[in-house]
């Protein structure tokens, strides 16, 4: 008889928390559908970088098998108090406790087990699209298809296995503590409000706010040039994280019973409209889910963030590219073995051109010290190698008088020579006096020269009697180049790239030679990555938040029916009614989002210190901005009117 019963209201729990079963479903499936093409080996094969891909979603599915956690451990816990009365009845019939705790764990393991079903179809359609995005991405003409193989299936099983296990353990300890009592009034608790004192309240939501404040400028200060590169910031900005995390919990506690607080007192506002019945239908919400807003937050937080940065990374590939490799084939060695270079990529490739140029040291050390100790010279390269590097990129030629110089460096390390009177004249160690013509950011590349990131370019004639520090070669090939080139370099150059110490031990440099189809493939596995993940990041948490503002909504909806046929009693029309419920379903969804989404603005516009060298300018990110939240908003947006459309259903449906 339980058996069957338990099957009736697992039927019934499923019209009633149909949003919570689509997103458990989904989110089940989004976790096959990243271990399906993670364990492809087609997928892996693509590029070089991939097989990393495996070791990061390791670690972004405990994420968001935590978060999964969180939302089937609410729902259950949520669906249990709308059911304490029924429950407590049949204990009053004389079932025992354990068998109602067997059959209502039974009810949640079929609806477990109906979105585990469920997922491993559509878990293997999503597979093939985040296929097609991977592959279009890193450029590939043809279609990967991905296969279904045990190991998916078995983390799969594994993940739902520990999630129920945690979630309905926790159920059963507090079922073994229920009496008739509990189980019969569960549900009619007496709301508390979760600060009593408004002077409590009032210094919380101040404190917290000025915490919020502080960690954002502490945020903002780590991402200045002088300050990034500084060994503790990681460890200021983690801490700087957690402080606006608690920031956020303070003020989600505090804002929406202030606002509630505040609109009461006001008989103007309160009387206006349907103000007063908004906010008496709010205020259960406002004093009872303060911890649950918090948390909400903090998720929109992360999903917003992930969003963002993955819209960042997209819009810096190019410029990466050309920061790290703007030519085919770029080493420096000792230049009786460029020969043995070219010999190895003309076996492959077609060469169109070979550069080489030679960087020279000045011992009179006037830039270097402004930046590092680590090296008692400063970098110089002559005017004519200059202008023919960046004539192969196709820049124009510069030009220099006789007793000028020009100073190439990144836009990341340009402000440490900028206004720097020190460098208006200076004179080299030949003894040729020097004024500074400009700062050239344009042409910097990470591998112009190996030691130094700032190089001096001089008139041809000012090298004179300079030692060498390095010497270099580029080549240009008609092919475009891939990681094998660099992997056939690495082997047949072996003999000039490792070198054997003292001790006998073997190291290699291959870090001496740099190929831009390797750069290409890094940057594209890093985006196909980064993008596919921070939308499954995003995606799964806002479907969270959705699901459990959807669920204690319609369970209003339901629970207060009666409300809303007193208003219609009274002679509210309709399209009033409706408008009621917009609204009050809008403050619902909104409480949450303003808070992260301000500090998201103000985290990313930080950032973008960082980002906005890479991009096409340090306005940029504002339309990255706007189109990461525009996408949170839509997936967002679904949840609302998922539930404003169940809303009216419950409200209208026959007693």
């Amino acid at each position: 008889m339980l058996s069957k019963l338990a099957y009736r209201n697992a039927k019934r729990s499923l019209k009633d928390y149909l949003v919570y079963l689509i997103t458990i479903t989904i989110s089940f499936s989004l976790i096959l559908a990243f271990s399906l093409v993670s364990n492809s080996d087609a997928v892996t094969s693509l590029s070089f970088g991939m097989d990393s891909f495996k070791n990061v979603l390791t670690f972004v599915n405990c994420v968001i098998v935590f978060v999964v956690c969180f939302l089937i451990n609410y729902t259950t816990k949520f669906m249990f108090e709308k059911r304490s009365k029924e429950l407590g009845m049949y204990m009053l019939l004389g079932i025992k406790k354990t068998k109602i705790a067997k059959m209502f764990v039974t009810e949640n393991i079929i609806l477990g087990f109906l979105a585990l079903i469920l997922s491993i179809p559509c878990g293997f359609i999503f597979s093939q699209f985040i296929s097609l995005v991977i592959v279009k991405i890193l450029g590939i003409p043809e279609v990967i298809f991905i296969s279904f193989n045990a190991v998916s299936i078995g983390s799969l099983a594994i993940c739902f296995l520990v999630i129920y296990t945690l979630v309905l353990f926790n159920l059963l300890c507090k079922i073994r503590k229920m009496t008739i009592h509990h189980f019969l009034y569960l549900e009619k608790q007496n709301e508390k409000k979760m600060f009593q004192s408004n002077r409590k309240r009032n210094l919380i939501f101040l404190f917290s706010l000025v915490l919020g404040a502080a960690c954002l400028i502490v945020w903002h200060s780590r991402f200045q040039e002088s300050a990034f590169s500084q060994t503790e910031t990681l460890t200021v900005l983690i801490f700087s994280m957690i402080g606006l995390i608690a920031s956020i919990y303070g003020i989600s506690a505090t804002i929406s019973d202030m606002i509630l607080s505040w609109i009461l007192k006001n008989p103007k506002l309160k009387y206006q409209k349907d103000h007063l019945f908004v906010a008496r239908t709010f205020a259960s919400k406002a004093r009872t889910m303060s911890f649950t807003f918090g948390t909400l937050s903090m998720l929109i937080l992360i999903s917003v963030l992930s969003l963002n940065f993955s819209g960042l990374n997209k819009a810096g590939y190019h410029s990466s590219i050309e920061l790290e490799a703007p030519y085919d084939v770029t080493l420096f060695d000792d230049k009786e073995s460029f020969d043995e270079y070219i010999e190895v990529i003309a076996q492959d490739y077609t060469i169109n051109e070979t550069i080489a140029y030679d960087i020279y040291k000045d011992p009179a050390n006037q830039i270097q010290p402004l930046y590092s100790y680590f090296n008692d010279f400063d970098s110089l390269i002559t005017l004519s190698d200059y202008n023919r590097l960046r004539k192969l990129r196709n820049m124009e030629s510069v030009s220099l008088s006789e007793d000028e110089y020009l100073i190439v460096t990144s836009s990341q390390k340009k402000y440490l020579v900028d206004d720097n009177d020190h460098l208006e004249h200076i004179q080299l160690s030949n003894g040729f006096s020097l004024h500074l013509k400009g700062i050239d950011t344009e042409s910097f590349w990470n591998r112009l020269n190996s030691e130094e990131e700032f190089v001096m370019v001089v008139p041809d004639r000012c090298i004179e009697g300079l030692e060498i520090s390095e010497s270099h070669l580029i080549v240009d090939t008609a092919e475009e180049t891939t990681n094998d080139l660099k992997e056939k370099i690495n082997h047949d150059m072996a003999h000039h790239l490792c070198k054997t110490d003292e001790d006998g031990d073997v190291y290699c440099q291959y870090y001496r030679v740099m190929v831009r189809g390797t750069v290409i493939e890094e940057q594209n596995t890093m985006t196909a990555m980064l993008a596919s993940i921070c939308l499954y990041i995003a995606f799964i948490l806002t479907s969270a938040v959705g699901t459990i503002l959807a669920i204690q909504s319609l369970s209003d909806a339901a629970k207060y029916k009666y409300r809303y046929m007193t208003l219609r009693r009274l002679g509210v029309n309709d399209s009033s009614l409706y408008r009621t419920i917009r609204k009050q379903l809008g403050i619902l969804f909104s409480i949450p989002v303003a808070y992260p989404v301000i500090c998201c603005f103000f985290m990313m516009t930080s950032v973008n210190h960082m980002y906005q060298f890479v991009l096409e300018s340090k306005w940029t990110y504002l339309l990255y901005f706007a189109g990461s939240l525009a996408v949170f908003l839509l997936i967002y947006g679904i949840y609302w009117i998922t539930t404003y459309i169940g809303f009216k259903r419950n409200i209208n449906e026959e007693s």
